[in-house]
């Protein structure tokens, strides 16, 4: 790329500024937002480039999701979760925390001395 007096300035500009908000997410978590100015450090040329990914990242973050340990006395079955397909995915249902969702199975510890699984849930 030529470095012409604009691109210069670009690269010379020490931050790119792009911010995705989202009524409903700012509505239900008030203050636990991210409370400060300073810029969050990347390596985004451009600020269309920034934008796409804040754009993305407040999609995936907007979302109420939860996180859940489940443990379980067993072993055997943890061996046959298939992970051919891609990430693993479940159906957890609790009438005890209200739950009723589809989760992604995000950690497997096995415990081989208490024959027991813990696994991680979040969705």
């Amino acid at each position: 790329m030529a470095a012409t007096p604009v691109r210069i300035g670009f690269i010379m500009t020490d931050f790119r500024r792009a911010i995705a908000e989202s009524p409903t997410a700012k509505a239900r978590y008030g203050d636990d937002a991210r409370q400060s100015d300073d810029p969050i450090e990347s390596y985004f040329d451009s600020v269309a480039d920034a934008q796409a990914i804040a754009d993305e990242r407040q999609a995936l973050l907007s979302v109420e999701r939860r996180r859940f340990k489940v443990t379980a006395k067993a072993v055997d079955e943890i061996a046959y979760l298939d992970l051919s397909n891609g990430v693993p995915v479940a159906r957890f249902i609790d009438r005890q925390s209200a739950a009723d969702r589809d989760v992604l199975i995000s950690e497997i510890i096995i415990d081989l001395a208490k024959q027991s699984t813990t696994t991680t849930l979040w969705g």
